[in-house]
């Protein structure tokens, strides 16, 4: 294990945090996404309200104008002209005014929402990226790891074939060539004294 490539353990516990954190990102977007298509409805009908309450407002001023003809027409004649219609357009009004102001409260959290959802995507983009160039860093190390263990495997059959060639004529040239390796491996990593005593 401690031949292992040291990097190895600390790449893929990058890939494991790397991979939540995009899920959780993930997560949060479709959250402001479901916010925002929420919040768009709501103002959709607000608008709708609002067209409504002013097309109302439109009927009672013309409403109003033809009261306020027959209020001249009956001040001339001396009679006086009730004022519901008038009391009507004034609550009308005000609930329009109500309306429009909820209306832009919603357009502002809808802005809010949008920036929010863009910044969102932004990171998730930006995490992919993150993502690609760890795996290919993992990828890279699992390459190396590989290369590794197949020389030690070759290193062990060439072992194997020295003690071979000892009872097997024919593998005595592998074997020789096996023993060589093996003594300038140990002369490279020997101090000096220790191969100098081997002579």
């Amino acid at each position: 294990p401690e031949d292992r490539p040291p990097g190895l353990p600390r790449v893929h516990s990058n890939l494991e945090r790397s991979v939540e954190l995009r899920r959780q990102l993930q997560e949060e977007q479709a959250s402001y996404r479901r916010k925002l298509q929420a919040y768009q409805e709501g103002q959709q009908r607000q608008a709708q309200l609002v067209q409504r309450l002013q097309g109302k407002i439109l009927q009672y001023k013309k409403r109003c104008s033809e009261l306020e003809q027959q209020l001249l027409e009956r001040s001339r004649e001396g009679r006086p002209c009730p004022l519901p219609v008038y009391q009507d357009l004034e609550s009308a009004l005000i609930r329009l005014e109500e309306e429009q102001q909820r209306s832009a409260s919603l357009a502002q959290v809808n802005a809010m929402l949008r920036e929010q959802l863009d910044q969102a995507g932004s990171a998730n983009q930006a995490l992919s990226e993150d993502i690609r160039k760890v795996t290919s860093d993992w990828a890279r190390s699992r390459k190396e790891l590989e290369q590794r263990e197949a020389a030690w495997r070759r290193e062990e059959e060439v072992g194997m074939g020295v003690q071979g060639g000892q009872l097997d004529p024919r593998g005595r040239c592998t074997a020789e060539e096996g023993g060589f390796r093996i003594l300038e491996r140990e002369r490279e990593h020997c101090p000096r004294e220790h191969v100098s005593r081997s002579k």
